[in-house]
């Protein structure tokens, strides 16, 4: 839909009343896509593809894919506004209830979620059964930073690109790219500057592709009885 489109749907749909929405629309919805279209070019994301994404806040990623696509978020009043959109937006902890989604998608979206989980590399392995074959992960993240910009109360990881590159392919992706792209920059910036900003930029993007088998062998580890193979 247009921007106009997704305006109005946003404001006549939300569980707010037209001031809530507004400000909903214009702090989430508004110029989402257009801060986005970077990413989803750089990465060859279509909207026709069927995507889970975690995290999903009230929509604004997910309301552009297609039917069949599904969010994750765990705030209930967040979950009901994206709902009432029509959007499938299920309230849940990834960490607790990931694998009782019963269906299939061609990519998981997860942005600004990684370093929040206490258990990263089981929440990537679980992914890969949500997945179709060849099905892809986008993971977004803050980068460690010299000057501690990476750090929060609630952030349990800091990770460099090589570090978090090593960890995605434990738990069994194949790496296809990686953006240090900024949001809300313009793409001529972040085209010149986009192999620097993945090493020393605000934060990285990767993208990875689902093996048929981890890297990881699970022999010769001492896996916790929460840990299911």
């Amino acid at each position: 839909m247009t921007d106009e489109e997704l305006k109005k749907h946003v404001l006549e749909k939300g569980t707010g009343d037209n001031q809530e929405n507004l400000r909903v629309y214009d702090k989430f919805f508004k110029d989402w896509r257009s801060n986005h279209e970077y990413i989803y070019r750089r990465f060859d994301i279509s909207c026709d593809s069927k995507i889970l994404d975690i995290g999903c806040n009230y929509g604004m990623n997910l309301i552009n894919f297609a039917e069949g696509s599904v969010g994750i978020e765990t705030s209930p009043s967040i979950v009901k506004f994206g709902q009432q959109l029509g959007l499938d937006i299920v309230d849940m902890n990834a960490e607790d209830d990931l694998l009782s989604l019963d269906r299939k998608f061609d990519l998981i979206w997860c942005t600004d979620f990684l370093v929040h989980m206490a258990s990263p590399f089981k929440f990537l392995y679980e992914c890969r059964s949500l997945l179709e074959d060849n099905g892809r992960i986008l993971i977004q993240i803050p980068l460690m930073s010299i000057f501690g910009m990476h750090r929060s109360p609630c952030h349990f990881y800091a990770f460099n690109k090589k570090g978090l590159i090593y960890l995605i392919e434990s738990a069994g992706y194949e790496i296809m790219g990686c953006s240090g792209y900024i949001r809300n920059k313009p793409g001529w910036f972040n085209g010149i500057f986009e192999p620097f900003l993945q090493i020393w930029g605000g934060n990285i993007w990767v993208m990875a592709r689902k093996k048929a088998k981890p890297l990881s062998d699970f022999n010769s580890s001492f896996l916790p009885k929460w840990f299911k193979l």
